[in-house]
């Protein structure tokens, strides 16, 4: 794997691999001023003699510079998301929206009211319905039969 070039997933051609530590390509980019930057394998596949990697320039130019005497996975791996604090609610019913407000307040809630209607649980909540509705043909303007 040694010298062979990376590719990012917009077509940009970012170094060539120097070393492997740890699931890890270490690669060296740029003309003048070399720098190190190492990517996961897992955003790494090989094909046509180089390797292709999954994430864009800027991904790679943004991670941690690596220095070969002080490697430091995690925070690589930590650039990447792969490692890192997951944060867990851990009541979700502490979310305020409009249904949780609701149930709070002893009304009944959206999905409850579009049921009721729905099974006819709720008179008011029904649409009116009139025998006939009111026409050009009535000369008085109103039909008698209207609320």
């Amino acid at each position: 794997m040694d010298r062979q070039t990376v590719v990012t997933s917009d077509d940009h051609k970012l170094g060539t691999v120097v070393e492997e530590r740890d699931n890890c390509v270490i690669i060296e980019t740029g003309h003048v001023f070399k720098t190190k930057h190492a990517i996961p394998r897992e955003f790494l596949h090989e094909g046509d003699g180089e390797l292709r990697a999954t994430v864009t320039k800027d991904v790679v130019d943004d991670s941690p510079k690596v220095d070969l005497e002080n490697w430091d996975c995690s925070a690589v791996r930590l650039h990447y998301g792969l490692d890192g604090p997951f944060e867990v609610d851990s009541d979700p019913n502490s979310l305020d929206n409009a249904e949780t407000a609701a149930a709070r307040a002893g009304m009944p809630t959206a999905p409850e009211q579009r049921l009721d209607v729905m099974e006819n649980k709720d008179r008011n909540a029904l649409p009116a319905v009139h025998e006939r509705q009111a026409n050009a043909a009535d000369p008085a303007g109103t039909t008698s039969n209207l609320d």
